[in-house]
């Protein structure tokens, strides 16, 4: 009975030591409201990645916002996402993160990440196409349209770790803001009023 006792208890002390012990905010902590805002868990949600920036952007039409939350080891991660509103936003400001390469000069591999957005922070306007200030620093994801939540999320694992890596090496309070956008195809302009549309 003793023994079958201390293996319940080793069990309870290791499933508790695999739970998030860790909290972390992106692009901080004083970014979430307490009210108005609704969770995205990734790991189960069913919208693919052009249906979850979609649902942001309606979320932004009603002045309300949505977080996605996942597991990276031991710490829970809430990150607040973007999308563009028409509002003015410097390209060069914008770091584009794929699933496998990262878009700016002739493009870099993933595995280059936390080299290119460690430049992409500390720039302060030396090179033109990178950013101005680290306030000023974004960060896009333009993935596939079809991806789920669980791809969605090793992207951003990829993303957090390097700016936690960055934000602990400089000492500074860095922001981390995560846009999510994809590739829209354009709808065909209208024929002049004197011709047929072939498309009819």
């Amino acid at each position: 009975m003793r023994n079958v006792c201390y293996i319940a208890t080793l069990f309870l002390v290791l499933g508790c030591t695999k739970q998030s012990t860790e909290t972390r905010y992106y692009p901080s902590k004083s970014s979430f409201p307490i009210e108005k805002i609704e969770l995205v868990d990734l790991d189960t949600v069913q919208l693919n990645f052009k249906e979850l920036t979609n649902k942001i952007a309606r979320y932004y039409n009603e002045e309300k916002r949505l977080f996605v939350e996942f597991n990276d080891s031991t710490i829970k991660k809430q990150v607040i996402p973007y999308t563009y509103d028409g509002g003015l936003v410097k390209f060069k400001n914008v770091l584009r993160i794929k699933s496998d390469s990262i878009l700016i000069d002739n493009g870099y591999p993933i595995s280059e990440l936390k080299r290119i957005l460690k430049r992409h922070f500390e720039n302060k306007g030396r090179v033109p196409h990178y950013s101005d200030a680290p306030e000023r620093a974004l960060v896009e994801v333009t993935i596939d349209t079809s991806m789920n939540g669980k791809e969605l999320k090793e992207v951003l694992i990829k993303i957090t770790r390097a700016f936690d890596e960055i934000n602990e090496e400089t000492k500074d309070t860095l922001k981390l803001r995560v846009f999510f956008d994809y590739f829209r195809q354009l709808p065909l302009p209208p024929p002049p009023p004197n011709m047929k549309s072939k498309y009819k």
